[in-house]
């Protein structure tokens, strides 16, 4: 059965933000990328056409972070399932029906 999940302090905070850069602090564990992850697709469904690329410092930081996270969040989420056409593994990349995309890439490349 898939998840509900209920918006974090966070989730609404970086959500309702109107700056343009914002900063998340806290330790291992605190939500933080979850949290961030959760808004980035939300913006993706919301906003059609949108491109959005996460970078991280390699590919296999990537993979056992924040793309894991994100994978977690899209395989329990019929809400979120729903308004995604594609995942394509090789290029770690979502396609929304919408025309928007997250792509997980390493910096530099």
């Amino acid at each position: 059965m898939a998840k509900v999940y209920k918006a974090s302090i966070l989730f609404e905070e970086n959500y309702n933000a109107t700056a343009h850069i914002i900063v998340n602090q806290g330790g291992t564990n605190s939500g933080k990328t979850f949290a961030i992850i959760q808004v980035l697709f939300k913006l993706a469904y919301e906003q059609p056409k949108q491109v959005i690329t996460i970078v991280g410092q390699d590919i296999p930081n990537i993979k056992s972070g924040v793309l894991r996270d994100a994978l977690n969040i899209y395989s329990t989420s019929w809400q979120l399932t729903a308004r995604v056409k594609s995942y394509n593994n090789s290029d770690r990349i979502f396609n929304f029906k919408n025309g928007s995309g997250h792509r997980f890439a390493a910096a530099g490349r």
